[in-house]
């Protein structure tokens, strides 16, 4: 097992039990320049890495990541998870989506780049935005 074999296990379960607490024990795992994008954010650096976290714990309530999966194509690693949480607007919320994660020399996390449809799993369930967003969709649909 590679230094990045074990940074990226150790990035899973991070995820996996990650709480507000707990948020700083990302910096042995990411680099001080890492960068960060999802939907809704595109951040570099430790603190701001950690505001996302922040900002997550005062958006939704019982947050939850479960890794299903990690496979490597050359130095890039792919985490795909299963995020599930409670959010006033929403209710009950849940979204699959991968993760390519990039390692610096010293094998730490230096991109996180997360992919997940954030049109059908976020914005089409928001009141009045998500009745656009569905009749956009069904006009380009067959």
């Amino acid at each position: 097992m590679t230094d990045r074999d074990t940074t990226a296990r150790r990035y899973a379960c991070f995820f996996e039990k990650v709480t507000p607490e707990r948020i700083n024990e990302v910096h042995a795992l990411i680099s001080d320049d890492v960068h960060f994008i999802d939907p809704f954010n595109d951040v570099v650096g430790r603190d701001s890495f950690e505001k996302v976290f922040h900002k997550m714990y005062e958006d939704v309530q019982q947050p939850t990541f479960k890794i299903l999966d990690l496979a490597w194509s050359r130095d890039l690693c792919f985490m795909r998870w299963d995020f599930t949480c409670t959010q006033k607007l929403l209710g009950e919320w849940g979204v699959r989506g991968l993760t390519e994660l990039h390692f610096d020399k010293d094998a730490k996390v230096c991109a996180h780049y997360d992919y997940w449809d954030a049109s059908r799993h976020f914005y089409r369930k928001l009141p009045i935005v998500g009745l656009m967003i569905k009749w956009i969709a069904s006009r380009a649909s067959i």
